[in-house]
């Protein structure tokens, strides 16, 4: 991989995870994640894979949305990270989420697997 700049890799990381691909966006990141394709992915198909009855979407999404910047953050930052670092990210954003730390784990993994997979098809 190569080596960019501090301000490169903020604007190319905001950018992926806004889902916004502009010239200079897709010139540095072919692979940019389309944020609202995904979560809409996530959103037809959160009780077929998860299936958990009264929770609804929005308990999902911030387990999504941490797996989904997961996957961004290791095609940017070149290093895995570290549970500790995603459960506490978790606790930080997951706002009114009724999912405890172990079931959104398992959502996050298979957003960023989800991503993999498809990344590896190219």
């Amino acid at each position: 991989m190569r080596l960019d700049s501090p301000h490169t890799l903020s604007t190319r990381r905001a950018a992926v995870i806004a889902g916004r691909t502009t010239a200079a966006t897709t010139r540095l990141s072919p692979d940019a994640v389309d944020l609202d394709s995904e979560l809409s992915y996530w959103r037809a198909h959160y009780r077929v894979l998860f299936g958990r009855p009264g929770l609804r979407f929005s308990d999902y999404e911030p387990a999504v949305k941490l797996g989904l910047d997961a996957y961004v953050r290791a095609q940017i930052e070149d290093r895995p990270q570290a549970e500790d670092e995603l459960r506490d990210r978790y606790r930080r954003v997951h706002g009114a989420s009724r999912l405890d730390w172990n079931d959104a784990r398992a959502v996050a993994e298979a957003a960023c697997e989800r991503l993999q997979r498809e990344r590896g098809r190219r």
